[in-house]
């Protein structure tokens, strides 16, 4: 049986080769209490441990961050690694051979394209690194910049000298101009092949993995090209979701934790503030912060502080990317730096201490969408009072909570001097039928009871727990990953054969399936009789799934037209109407 292209027995061998208290052992400090053991989480920064590692089943989880995994997950984040590659370091340090990857062969050659392009851009890389100290336009740059031999060196600024340089170098280096070409190095004249950056202080872009997949360059004549360059678009750089210095921001995480992370506008910006202490910023390369930047961000921190240029362009932009951070889920602050100065700037003005003095009053993205909103209208005019209150409105309307809601209709209260009544009135939802409202509470009810139901009978199944140890009818579920779960269970039962938390990170993406991950890291705690309540549970499943399948039924019987199928559905209603009976 194949998972994500390797045989589920590979897998299994690889993950027992790979004790996980061993490996997670490397990156954080382990302390054995009872039956686990805890340290602080690698995944976000905390000073109480609430990451708990379970050596008899293999798996990881966080009470922190909510992250879960087996060992093979934990690699991918902690590494910053795919699939494939997390399978491949823990293979070497198991002195596996990993076999040939057998899923979609598609993504087998673009994989093997992929590294083709990595290693293309990282030879360009070093050949612009090499170039550097002999460019004396590019040093006098780097000095009126105040860019020291560190920052140079930690953000592997390069210079390309002339505009056939690099091709020569590749060429000794075997990469073919094709492959030059589709990284974004080279464009083709009738002359034949050039380097698209020639004679620009080049920026390599590094993704979280450690390989360059771009650049973005900057022009040191100014009268003759556009001041700034990036890579086009490419099989390995794509700008709606690279994070410029992630790299670094990984093992700033790794190497001391971090709270939050700071994202500027420019890779000016983030070296500056960098160079400055900041060294948990980024920047989205010169384009609107997108929903896949803010996941690639989310990776690495909860907390996000926007500390974009303080012009009107500047909040605009931080206005557009609120929404899209916070839907991701990240808690979002916001630094308005005053004199429509960018990062930089404030930094050469005034200084790094009083930077994080700003950093440490960022506002929530609530009041600061309310405060632009506010200078946005004159408050002094009904009518623009009236537009004010329809935008004002419908962010507080976007809030989770009624307390929320309410501390923010008093601030407009007090911008506006409307009433709170009125203003709640303002912000209700068009009201049901109560006959509607009604049906819909009914259907919502049982919904919830079935899943509660399902997640702590499977949650009970699936940890091993001595009151669901017993003889199981088979069970019907709707959501066709609890039944996959519940098939995977039951067929290891009746084989005689044993099985893992672990063994459900192979089969299921726990990421994108909150309601397997809820069963996996299920909190028992809160029960007082598990017995009785998994006796009751089971019952409330089989039944609800009677009821579910009844429904069925009695749809399929009227829409079907054969007469024989017809009288096939009619016997399977009746036994499921008699089984309800019981």
């Amino acid at each position: 049986m194949q998972n994500k292209g390797y045989d589920l027995d590979f897998l299994d061998k690889l993950k027992s080769a790979n004790d996980i208290v061993s490996v997670i052992s490397q990156y954080a400090t382990l302390q054995k209490k009872g039956k686990l053991y805890w340290a602080c989480c690698p995944f976000h920064y905390e000073k109480t441990a609430s990451f708990a590692v379970n050596e008899m089943e293999q798996y990881y989880h966080c009470f922190g961050c909510g992250e879960s995994g087996d060992v093979i997950k934990f690699i991918q984040k902690i590494e910053a690694l795919d699939f494939m590659g997390a399978v491949k370091l823990l293979a070497d340090r198991a002195g596996l051979e990993v076999p040939k990857f057998q899923g979609d062969e598609n993504l087998s050659k673009l994989n093997d394209q992929k590294k083709r392009l990595y290693n293309a851009c990282n030879l360009a890389m070093q050949h612009y690194q090499q170039n550097l100290p002999s460019s004396s336009i590019a040093q006098e740059y780097l000095k009126k910049r105040q860019l020291d031999d560190e920052m140079v060196k930690l953000f592997c600024i390069g210079y390309s000298a002339g505009w056939t340089q690099l091709i020569d170098f590749l060429k000794k280096n075997k990469v073919s101009e094709y492959d030059m070409q589709a990284a974004g190095l080279v464009d083709k004249k009738t002359s034949g092949y050039y380097d698209v950056m020639a004679e620009r202080l080049m920026f390599p872009i590094i993704n979280s993995y450690g390989d360059c997949i771009g650049f973005t360059a900057r022009a040191l004549d100014d009268a003759k090209f556009a001041k700034y360059r990036n890579t086009t678009q490419t099989l390995i750089f794509d700008k709606s979701r690279t994070v410029y210095n992630i790299n670094n921001v990984k093992k700033a995480k790794q190497s001391h934790g971090i709270d939050n992370i700071i994202i500027c506008e420019g890779a000016m910006d983030v070296i500056a503030m960098v160079k400055a202490g900041f060294d948990n910023t980024v920047a989205c390369m010169g384009t609107a912060i997108t929903p896949m930047h803010a996941k690639e961000i989310k990776r690495f921190a909860g907390q996000v502080i926007m500390c974009l240029d303080g012009d009107f362009a500047g909040q605009k932009a931080t206005f557009r990317a609120l929404d899209i951070l916070g839907g991701e889920g990240l808690d979002v602050r916001v630094v308005t730096l005053p004199e429509n100065l960018d990062p930089d700037e404030f930094l050469k003005k005034y200084g790094a201490e009083k930077l994080r003095e700003y950093i440490e009053n960022a506002v929530v993205a609530t009041d600061f969408k309310l405060k632009i909103l506010a200078n946005k209208y004159n408050l002094k005019n009904n009518y623009e009072v009236s537009k004010y209150l329809k935008e004002a409105l419908e962010i507080i309307k976007q809030l989770p909570t009624s307390a929320e809601q309410e501390i923010y209709l008093k601030l407009v209260r007090d911008l506006t001097g409307i009433s709170i009544d009125s203003l709640k009135r303002d912000l209700g939802y068009e009201v049901k039928s109560q006959s509607i409202v009604n049906e819909d509470k009914t259907l919502e009810v049982r919904e919830e009871a079935v899943l509660r139901a399902t997640k702590f009978v499977l949650a009970s199944m699936l940890h091993k727990k001595d009151y669901a140890d017993i003889p199981i009818d088979k069970m019907y579920f709707k959501n066709s990953n609890y039944q996959k779960l519940y098939n995977f269970i039951i067929n290891k039962r009746q084989n005689g054969q044993d099985y893992k938390v672990s063994d459900i990170f192979t089969i299921f993406d726990i990421d994108e399936d909150k309601d397997i991950a809820d069963i996996v890291d299920y909190n028992f705690e809160n029960i007082t009789n598990l017995e009785k309540y998994f006796v009751e549970s089971l019952d409330k499943i089989r039944r609800i799934g009677l009821e579910y399948r009844q429904e069925e039924l009695k749809e399929m019987f009227k829409k079907e037209t054969d007469i024989n199928k017809r009288r096939e559905i009619a016997v399977e209603l009746t036994i499921v109407t008699k089984e309800l009976k019981k």
